[in-house]
């Protein structure tokens, strides 16, 4: 990978991780790995997919398994997907939101229950639906930012 892809990500991951403090239960990273598989590299998208996890992993409360679980649904949605979609069509994007802000949800309550924690459901759907909404955003401002809008030029990519 050029120093440019390498410190773009290595951006993109500090800027995720700070907004994700203002937005809390809403995984912001997961628009990054949905760009890095649409550019089909898989070096990328491994180092990105554990660089995630781990980060995921070790800010939050619950025993390790969560975010891997949460990614790998997400590479097994996008890998089902794309058979019947365009990789970058904003319909697509949409339905995996869609599909991720349920699995929040779901993944959550089941992975709470695991460690006898009553989870707030309320608070859940609510972060469920903010998932929902905001990883198709997340994904096109990433997009735009990735594609040169931002200063890193596609030829540098």
């Amino acid at each position: 990978m050029p120093l440019k892809n390498i410190a773009w990500w290595f951006l993109f991951t500090l800027a995720g991780v700070w907004l994700q403090h203002y937005v809390p239960g809403v995984d912001l990273l997961a628009a990054g790995l949905l760009l890095s598989l649409q550019e089909r590299r898989p070096v990328q998208t491994f180092w990105l997919f554990t660089a995630f996890v781990l980060l995921q992993e070790g800010s939050g409360s619950l025993a390790f398994g969560g975010a891997l679980l949460w990614y790998a649904a997400l590479l097994v949605l996008f890998t089902l997907g794309k058979w019947l979609f365009e990789a970058e069509n904003l319909l697509f994007i949409l339905l995996i939101g869609l599909a991720m802000g349920v699995l929040h949800v779901v993944l959550l309550l089941e992975l709470a229950s695991l460690q006898d924690y009553a989870a707030p459901v309320g608070r859940l759907i609510a972060e469920g639906a903010l998932q929902a909404v905001l990883l198709p955003a997340a994904w096109l401002v990433t997009r735009r930012c990735r594609r040169g809008l931002c200063g890193v030029g596609q030829q540098a990519l």
